[in-house]
């Protein structure tokens, strides 16, 4: 009944933001049309590529995602290009067309996706979609509307999952008559690690929204899929691993000047909804989450961009929400804060997550820096920061670099590191697994997977890959090592049965990935292939506490799995 009355607040209050967009829509003011951009699809990567080959100062931080059509489009007609015939060089957007003199039309360019995965589940950054092991296949797709006050947006996104069965691995929870429970290997989380036993069809609302804008501010409804912050491969907040979460929002879709010319700000605060997989066997109240991503960008430090997120999650009580539920994210920092204002403290019913994060874009050297730093938790007051800053922290440092190349167009650089596995502070006080919480049990998830970044927790990730651009395509090579919940492995042996000194040095859970991709355009096709050599070390964890092994003949238990993903976008050209 709770879940019902909120989602039915959710749609009274979007049809309440078309019908002041309707009114507005008759009185045009600026005729710049455009529409979101999908987060994570290739015009999305396409324009953090140009950003990197222009030679001024950038327009956007890219640190608020979804940008606008209307930016992107802009970008690409003013950067100065080394081919200036080259498919990478034009926008990509679909057919549109005007209308009673302030409305445009348009279709999303279609693009069919399938992915196989030939002996376990390999699965990042691809929204609702969750690849298992045999045939994965995607179809994304739609329409827009958009005028200078009103843009409605209908992209879903339709997934077939073969979802064949592999080994299951160890720790995984089972029922009173041993059948496995789909649920990761540790509690407190909603992130099975299989979606059931056989093979499924989804249809998720995907990039679709609503929202009215006047110039640089707008606000709507939306199931899209957030990136905040700075990260190229993984971002520690939000991302597009997982479903989009319903949501309402307010925020700016460009850079919005300060007065006295001291820079700009982009911000998004967001009121959402998520939801649980089909596989969540805990407390299955109505979750709420209020968010906010803000940025600066300094004019006195060109092309420098500093930021913050803050996410709350809670349940929504049996009598409702309240006001102060819409502005957590207004809340102090320290605990001690909280008490002497009447707030949660040490409570702790509502669970926080909290970033900083910095780019920095080096146009006349085609380069970047970024970097975000994690928080689980609060710090109880100043002293306590000073003390462990550290606590509950995950990080994310990158860089890119293009490097002009005489027989092709460019090569881009990009070299990445994540850790979200808590340091050894927690010798002397407790840490967690990061995107989870005592009392919610869902965790920081959407319909089964984490927001944040993909690798997931107590796991880090060293990446480095190379795109060679030309005239027709793009060929690139990437190699990656990540320890999967590398923290539940110092967990596991801290136990005192297992004695001290040296434990188990051999049987961490790695992943090596090696993997080869492209992208070339024929007519009006623009044709995509991935293939990922991805070695699973110690899958399973089947020997774990047997230390009484040769290491030299015991069975490694190593599993080598193979992506193949092709895809088809078709440009209407």
């Amino acid at each position: 009944m709770i879940r019902t009355t909120f989602f039915h607040r959710t749609i009274v209050a979007s049809a309440k933001l078309m019908l002041c967009a309707v009114i507005l829509s008759a009185y045009p003011l600026q005729n710049i049309f455009g529409q979101p951009v999908p987060v994570g699809g290739v015009n999305d990567q396409h324009y953090r590529t140009l950003q990197l080959l222009s030679d001024s100062t950038i327009q956007t931080s890219l640190t608020n995602r979804p940008l606008w059509m209307s930016t992107y489009r802009k970008l690409a007609e003013e950067t100065n290009h080394p081919s200036p015939g080259a498919w990478w060089t034009q926008p990509l957007e679909g057919p549109k067309t005007s209308f009673f003199n302030f409305f445009e039309a348009g279709v999303y360019e279609p693009v069919l996706t399938t992915t196989y995965n030939s002996q376990l589940p390999y699965s990042e950054n691809n929204g609702a979609a969750w690849y298992g092991r045999g045939l994965n296949t995607e179809f994304q797709g739609g329409l827009y509307l958009t005028s200078d006050y009103l843009t409605l947006s209908f992209r879903p996104h339709v997934i077939h999952t073969q979802n064949r069965d592999f080994a299951k691995p160890r720790f995984i929870p089972t029922d009173s008559e041993g059948n496995p429970q789909y649920r990761a290997i540790f509690s407190n989380i909603d992130m099975p690690y299989r979606f059931g036993p056989d093979a499924y069809s989804d249809f998720d609302l995907g990039h679709s929204s609503a929202r009215i804008h006047y110039k640089s501010i707008e606000a709507g409804a939306s199931s899209e899929s957030l990136w905040w912050g700075p990260g190229v491969q993984y971002a520690l907040m939000m991302s597009n691993n997982a479903a989009g979460i319903p949501h309402l929002f307010l925020g700016t879709r460009e850079p919005l000047a300060l007065p006295l010319g001291i820079g700009g700000i982009e911000f998004r605060w967001v009121w959402g909804w998520p939801r649980d997989s089909a596989y969540f066997t805990g407390n299955n109240n109505q979750r709420f989450m209020n968010a906010l991503n803000f940025s600066y960008s300094p004019s006195f430090i060109p092309n420098l961009t500093v930021g913050l997120t803050r996410t709350f999650h809670q349940y929504v009580p049996e009598d409702g929400l309240d006001a102060s539920d819409f502005f957590d994210i207004m809340q102090a920092f320290q605990k001690v804060k909280q008490d002497e204002s009447g707030g949660s403290g040490l409570n702790d019913a509502k669970n926080q997550l909290a970033t900083v994060y910095f780019r920095w874009v080096f146009p006349e050297s085609n380069a970047e820096v970024y970097g975000e730093y994690f928080r689980e938790d609060h710090n109880y007051d100043l002293r306590d920061f000073l003390m462990q800053p550290d606590h509950d922290r995950a990080y994310t440092l990158g860089a890119q670099k293009i490097v002009e190349s005489n027989w092709i167009d460019f090569v881009k650089f990009n070299a990445e590191l994540n850790s979200l596995v808590p340091n050894r502070i927690d010798e002397v006080r407790p840490q967690t697994y990061y995107y989870r919480h005592s009392r919610i049990k869902q965790g920081h998830t959407s319909r089964g997977q984490v927001l944040g970044a993909a690798i997931g927790p107590g796991s880090d990730s060293q990446y480095f890959g190379a795109e060679g651009y030309f005239n027709e395509g793009m060929a690139g090579l990437f190699i990656q090592r990540v320890a999967e919940n590398d923290f539940f492995h110092y967990v596991y042996y801290d136990q005192p049965a297992l004695g001290n000194g040296y434990k188990d040095i051999w049987r961490h859970r790695i992943n090596l990935n090696i993997g080869l991709k492209g992208s070339y355009q024929t007519g009006p096709l623009l044709l995509g292939a991935q293939l990922i050599w991805n070695k699973n070390y110690n899958y399973g964890r089947y020997n774990y506490g047997d230390l009484d092994v040769d290491f030299d003949t015991v069975d490694k238990n190593d599993k080598v799995n193979m992506q193949l993903q092709l895809s088809v976008r078709y440009l209407f050209r």
